[in-house]
């Protein structure tokens, strides 16, 4: 094969060139290459969980293969100690793809969540696409971003807050699944706070005039919450849990906390949620006499599925790459119990376009769950992580190549934001 810049092998300039059998194949090759290494590499964080913002070991054991790989690494960046950036390029281009990397644990069941299975699969679409990159001098930029805290921390909302994937022009990842595989993820926004209230404490039985009751003002608020549930939409969900209300009842409790979720459709309706939310702890407290203060967590967005990125990707996954049809489900067929979730892609997906695919691995129950943790280490698992791998590897790479089909992606994106008002 030539080493000159390709422009279209096999296909036109449209927005809809036909498959590349043959960088298909090559990049087929070099993921299957790498295989045995990036098992080990997968097994390693499998092996060796670690929660939110405490991902060291992981974070080392990627940023210095990917070194020993050529690329250039740069560690606590954007906010995050344990997050890193790495970027690869051949020749100079217009357009940079990238790719997340997901590698934290759930606390007590470890990757109950399959993390080390989308570090693993990232990894396999840098190794398909710098190898292409090398073979045909691609021009571009291909990026992996290490984004720690997933799991209940918004570690991507920390890093788009401190500039993470502006320079981008595309993000993809994927994410593991129970018994199916799907080119997109449907997700709701979510918003997750704490509420304080301090009061005054007293003898209860001697003196309770004197006292202003914390306990009281969180079941207020909790009770409020639980009213304003049957006028919200079906869309739309609150929990709550009390974490602390005082130590014994014959004290009125001079503080109390509780943490609480809001989820809703979109962005747009989880902070309208929140606007009807406040008000309840605002008057729980007055109630009461206490002083309240709320605690927001990071805002979860909705992942803002890109379609022409993703019909792409199915293509390649069903006429390349083998995978089975009845496997692969599309979005509104997904099980009602896998759409419910969050992830925060979703805020990568507001800044520029993406997808977050989905591919099964055989678990007997749900993420989140010891069964799942068990289906994540398997050698089935990590098979099909490789599989979902190659597939967004040629997605990239079809960016790199194709100006039309990257701008019917930033088009379709453009009219998405300008739904949602953000442009």
């Amino acid at each position: 094969m030539s080493s000159q810049p390709l422009s279209s092998p096999g296909r036109g300039s449209s927005a809809r060139p036909e498959l590349s059998t043959e960088i298909l194949a090559f990049v087929s090759h070099a993921i299957d290459f790498a295989s045995v290494e990036l098992r080990k590499l997968n097994l390693e964080i499998w092996n060796n969980p670690e929660t939110k913002f405490q991902e060291e070991k992981a974070c080392a054991l990627i940023t210095k293969w990917l070194e020993s790989q050529g690329w250039t690494v740069s560690t606590g960046v954007y906010g995050i100690s344990t997050a890193f950036e790495a970027r690869f390029s051949v020749a100079e281009g217009e357009r940079t793809v990238c790719y997340n990397a997901e590698y934290d644990a759930l606390p007590e069941i470890g990757h109950a969540c399959g993390h080390n299975l989308i570090a693993t699969s990232t990894l396999a679409s840098a190794v398909g696409v710098s190898a292409a990159m090398t073979k045909f001098n691609l021009r571009g930029t291909l990026v992996v971003i290490g984004t720690p805290a997933e799991e209940t921390g918004g570690g991507k909302y920390i890093m788009a807050n401190n500039g993470a994937w502006k320079d981008c022009d595309i993000v993809i990842m994927t994410h593991p699944m129970p018994d199916f595989s799907s080119a997109q993820m449907t997700t709701k926004a979510s918003w997750k706070f704490r509420a304080k209230f301090h009061g005054r404490g007293s003898h209860a039985g001697a003196a309770p005039w004197d006292g202003a009751n914390a306990c009281d003002a969180i079941v207020m608020a909790y009770n409020g919450l639980a009213l304003l549930r049957q006028h919200i939409k079906k869309t739309e969900s609150i929990q709550s849990i009390i974490l602390e209300a005082g130590k014994a009842p014959n004290i009125i409790p001079d503080y109390s906390e509780g943490s609480f979720s809001l989820r809703a459709e979109d962005s747009s309706s989880v902070e309208k949620l929140r606007e009807r939310v406040i008000p309840i702890f605002h008057s729980a407290a007055a109630a009461t006499g206490c002083t309240m203060e709320l605690f927001w967590d990071a805002l979860y967005e909705d992942v803002v599925n890109n379609i022409a990125l993703a019909n792409r990707y199915t293509e390649y996954m069903l006429s390349g790459l083998e995978e089975d049809p009845k496997d692969f489900l599309d979005p509104s067929a997904q099980p009602k119990s896998a759409i419910g979730g969050s992830s925060d892609f979703g805020n990568c997906s507001y800044i520029k376009p993406g997808i977050q695919t989905l591919f099964k691995i055989n678990a007997t129950n749900m993420p989140h769950t010891p069964e799942f943790q068990h289906a994540a280490g398997t050698d089935y698992a990590h098979t099909e992580a490789l599989r979902a791998g190659k597939a967004n590897a040629m997605v990239g790479i079809d960016v790199l190549l194709h100006e039309e089909f990257y701008r019917a992606v930033q088009m379709e994106w453009e009219e998405s934001m300008k739904a949602r008002g953000r442009i």
